[in-house]
């Protein structure tokens, strides 16, 4: 994965399709290309995006209403399909009408959906959207500079004397990628507390807050301690790239954690200005570390 990526957005045909789920991302990347004029077109995950999509060109898609998404691909000649934002829900099949269009795929949506792990059927989604015309895109091929390279650096000297922390993190959290669990790690005084699983970065810091609250961990608050975000080995990165936010760093503050490190390259950072300020007036450390995809020697 390269720390310094390129976007192919300008080399694109037709307008982008954004599926948008929650939190601030789908917004801060459809302020980009507006920017940018280039034509898109949000399609708002009902019960999940924000309300606010409703500024830009859009529409509202139910769990369910694959032929109609279909149709309005059609309708507005969208080939390349960026898929972005959280999805904190998992749909209830009881109320979930299906339209005729999902009917027809359900034997294949089933088919995905009994893959084993998150990339199994992830790459089933990828290869039913490609054999109905739509590519998927990454938001690397997009908007690049969300991704945090080797140039993101927020009070790098505080996470010096922290280098034997940090490398316990990168390994912790690439056994556990390894395991398709999760993308993080939390690591204190030489100690592994806690790592990422379905649950998702912030409810992993939140169970750091209760270790330290039942006395099971100690250290001077904000002096010790590190969150390491990474993608899983042989992720895609089409979806659900690691990203870190103002919630992030605030939660690590919470944690009574001195920082965090990215892997540069595979880690998005939205809403960079608020990160920025909440660093800086909480005296954390932000930084990428370039890491290895394996417990020995360098990629």
């Amino acid at each position: 994965m390269s720390p310094e990526p390129k976007a192919m957005i300008a080399r694109l045909d037709g307008p982008v399709g954004i599926i948008a789920g929650g939190q601030s991302l789908p917004l801060e990347i459809a302020q980009k290309l507006r920017h940018q004029d280039k034509d898109y077109i949000l399609f708002g995950l009902a019960g999940e995006a924000d309300r606010a999509i409703e500024v830009h060109p859009h529409y509202w898609l139910k769990w369910g209403e694959i032929g109609r998404m279909f149709k309005l691909f059609e309708q507005h000649g969208i080939r390349h399909l960026l898929c972005i934002g959280s999805v904190t829900k998992r749909p209830d099949f009881k109320s979930i009408r299906l339209d005729l269009g999902a009917v027809k795929a359900l034997p294949e949506i089933l088919r995905i959906m009994s893959s084993g792990g998150d990339e199994g059927v992830l790459g089933g989604v990828a290869s039913f959207m490609e054999k109905r015309g739509i590519t998927l895109l990454s938001v690397p091929d997009v908007t690049p500079e969300l991704v945090i390279g080797d140039q993101f650096s927020l009070n790098p000297s505080l996470a010096e004397k922290l280098a034997g922390d940090i490398d316990l993190a990168a390994k912790a959290a690439l056994m556990v990628g390894q395991l398709d669990a999760g993308q993080g790690a939390v690591v204190a005084a030489g100690r592994i507390l806690a790592l990422e699983g379905p649950e998702g970065t912030d409810q992993m810091l939140a169970r750091v807050c209760e270790i330290r609250a039942q006395k099971r961990a100690r250290w001077a608050f904000g002096t010790q301690g590190v969150l390491l975000k990474r993608a899983r080995p042989g992720q895609d990165l089409r979806f659900d790239m690691p990203t870190i936010g103002p919630k992030t760093l605030q939660s690590v503050k919470a944690a009574g954690l001195a920082g965090l490190v990215c892997a540069q390259g595979e880690v998005l950072c939205a809403e960079h200005e608020k990160v920025q300020k909440i660093a800086e007036r909480e005296g954390l450390f932000v930084i990428a570390k370039s890491l290895t995809h394996s417990l020995e020697g360098k990629r």
